[in-house]
């Protein structure tokens, strides 16, 4: 029973979701406004209104069937299983699940989307040069290695 327990531990997300010491819960009757700023794990089950990030340490963001973010994601590794309005960046992986809708764009390394995620917005895959370059600051903004360029709306 022990392999078992460990193949299960690496397949849902490895150290940072095993300890539950960096692991933050928002219940599903929980409602937070405000950015959010973690490390280790966060699963939302409730609201969050603000943009959530990640520390230096790095983390992994769950969103649960009942959870709904009301603003933009920047952590590396993020599962959404619920429901977002706004941009999501995960600069290692992402996996959308069936129940799983974001408005909004979404950028990404890499992706898995199971039948029934839905997204409205663009999917852009980042590369290795890309996925640690900031955010655009402004609408029609785009952002390209090494500089920040003007969106051509010619």
């Amino acid at each position: 029973m022990l392999g078992r327990d460990k193949k299960n531990a690496a397949s849902s997300g490895g150290a940072a979701s095993q300890d539950y010491r960096n692991h933050t819960l928002i219940a599903p009757s929980a409602k937070v406004s405000g950015d959010v700023e973690f490390t280790g794990g966060l699963h939302v089950q409730g609201t969050v209104e603000g943009n959530i990030s990640v520390g230096k340490e790095g983390g992994r963001l769950i969103i649960g069937e009942t959870g709904v973010v009301k603003g933009e994601i920047q952590v590396p590794q993020v599962v959404i299983n619920g429901r977002v309005e706004g941009d999501v960046h995960a600069t290692e992986n992402l996996e959308l699940a069936e129940k799983a809708s974001v408005e909004g764009n979404v950028y990404y390394l890499m992706i898995e989307m199971v039948m029934g995620a839905r997204v409205n917005g663009k999917l852009v895959r980042l590369d290795d040069e890309r996925r640690n370059l900031p955010a655009p600051d402004k609408k029609g903004e785009k952002v390209e290695a090494g500089k920040q360029a003007a969106a051509d709306n010619s």
